[in-house]
């Protein structure tokens, strides 16, 4: 092989120099000059590219033989669709992801100023949209003559609002690779959806510069996995299409979080998975919400001002006990979850479960209460396969726990409910301070047609509900924590060619306090996506 390659780096040299001759020797005219330099140009690029292969100089990576790559190689096709294989390597590697330009119109309910999103049903719009409060009597004890809430003007201010946004623009890389131990894979995703009211404040003003967001990242090796995925407690196979994305209430979560995981494939088409996820106790307390990861620095969680205390944007009469001077949470072991999948030729059915070992309040001091949350699920999908709609497909999922918080899909559920506000100083004044969990429920039923091959519809209605000690959030969070939540989508997705969705959306939400003061919105969305 050496001598093969000396032979053809000799003749390549020979020819150069005779190149070189013919340029400097004898008359040419120009059209003969400029075909003389390319071929000597080429010559050149074909001596590099001996030398290279010759001495083992090639900057890519060597397959599991030591064979390296060989510059100039044609593309190889991957081991999966849309894939090329990487010069000199096992490793198939594929980027995709697409562009997403998503419109919101609110009929109803809209959020009036603050960065734009497109966040409309859960862990969006809806968990936070304004009351519809017309001087509405509220639990007893709250701090204002009558117990009447003032109206809330912001509810028809979110009338006739419109948003608009590519933030959901996703980029991603997968790689697989086969090894001895299985099939090696590596996933990363980005949108950008990680702007926020402090991060992006005025963004449109000039230039819309939204902010990268991590959405996955994680690695597998066989059945193994470690990193950032969905949370082995969710599928998202039962998960209704919709083109908001927020999406509707009673999924169960979490949507993406840091794992690790072991899947074993069993017989008849099952999965059976089990995973430690990265902790979190999340409560709520009369002064609002806090969580593990709530960093409060040197400003405590409040909810009041230097006139009173502030529910749902309200200015309430001064009233004791609305600020949260320090975060009492703590984690101290993982989430453990396990689910077993069940794929069949008429669609899928998974059951779930988790347990939440470590939901700890802990002051340091006289305070250290420790809870376990648990919960189960059952979810799937069946194709039904009437009157010949082979596509057509009915989807849902129920969940149910005590002490669930985050597992039921909401950015503002809760695991535990407590009137902890400071570290009391006595045992007595201890005594007095209680932590329960929250119990909860939820579930989806969708249905998606295709009307045609590139014409499909889904609709689907979620409910969740959470079921709050009012006793111990005190009057100000009975307004703002939400004790149900609704929501009702149906849409029309066009797709012209197959890497491109074109579609309309009609979505309604719902959500109802602890002092069952309600909420409403009305929107319509519109979504071109062109994936690539």
């Amino acid at each position: 092989m050496n001598r093969k390659r000396n032979f053809g780096r000799a003749a390549a040299i020979g020819g150069l120099a005779a190149t070189a001759a013919l340029l400097t020797g004898l008359p040419a005219s120009a059209d003969e000059l400029a075909d003389l330099r390319a071929n000597q140009e080429l010559l050149q690029r074909r001596i590099d590219q001996l030398a290279q292969a010759q001495t083992g100089g090639v900057t890519g990576k060597t397959g599991p033989a030591g064979e390296a790559a060989v510059p100039g190689t044609g593309m190889v096709g991957g081991s999966f669709p849309r894939s090329f294989l990487i010069p000199g390597t096992d490793t198939s590697i594929r980027v995709g992801g697409f562009v997403d330009e998503t419109l919101d119109y609110y009929f109803q309910g809209g959020p009036v100023n603050g960065t734009q999103s497109t966040t409309v049903g859960v862990t969006g719009n809806l968990e936070t949209m304004p009351l519809n409060v017309h001087s509405n009597s509220v639990v007893s004890g709250f701090p204002t003559p009558g117990n009447v809430v003032p109206v809330q003007v912001q509810n028809s201010r979110g009338n006739s609002v419109f948003l608009q946004s590519p933030r959901e623009t996703r980029l991603n890389v997968e790689t697989r690779t086969p090894t001895a131990w299985g099939e090696s894979r590596t996933f990363i995703e980005f949108d950008f959806a990680g702007s926020n009211n402090f991060s992006s404040n005025n963004a449109t003003t000039v230039s819309d510069s939204l902010i990268p967001r991590l959405r996955y990242a994680y690695g597998t090796l066989g059945g193994f996995l470690a990193g950032q995925a969905n949370s082995n407690f969710a599928d998202p196979d039962a998960n209704a299409e919709t083109l908001d994305f927020g999406g509707p209430a009673g999924q169960a979560g979490v949507v993406r979080v840091p794992q690790v995981r072991y899947t074993y494939s069993g017989p008849y088409g099952s999965a059976w998975s089990v995973s430690a996820e990265t902790p979190e106790t999340d409560i709520v307390t009369p002064a609002g919400i806090v969580k593990t990861d709530t960093n409060l620095g040197q400003n405590p969680v409040t909810s009041g001002t230097t006139t009173g205390c502030v529910a749902n944007g309200l200015t309430i009469s001064a009233t004791a006990g609305c600020s949260l001077a320090f975060n009492p949470t703590k984690s101290s072991a993982p989430d453990v979850t396990f689910a077993s999948y069940w794929a069949q030729p008429w669609g899928h059915v998974d059951f779930r479960g988790v347990v939440r070992p470590t939901l700890t309040v802990n002051d340091g001091h006289l305070i250290d209460r420790s809870f376990v949350g648990y919960g189960g699920g059952v979810s799937g999908d069946v194709k039904p396969g009437w009157f010949d709609w082979a596509k057509d497909d009915f989807l849902w999922q129920f969940t149910i726990g005590d002490g669930l918080g985050r597992y039921l899909n909401s950015s503002n559920g809760v695991a535990l409910a407590t009137n902890f506000l400071s570290s009391p100083a006595t045992a007595a004044a201890a005594a007095a301070i209680l932590v329960k969990p929250v119990s909860e429920f939820g579930y989806q039923i969708g249905y998606q047609h295709f009307w045609l091959a590139n014409l499909r519809s889904t609709v689907v209605y979620g409910y969740e509900y959470s079921n709050y000690p009012t006793q111990l959030i005190g009057p100000t969070q009975a307004i703002t924590s939400n004790k149900v939540l609704q929501t009702a989508h149906a849409n029309l997705i066009w797709s012209p060619v197959a890497f491109i969705d074109a579609g309309v959306e009609y979505m309604w939400g719902q959500r109802q306090t602890v002092a069952n003061i309600k909420g409403q919105e009305q929107a319509l969305i519109g979504k071109f996506r062109v994936k690539f």
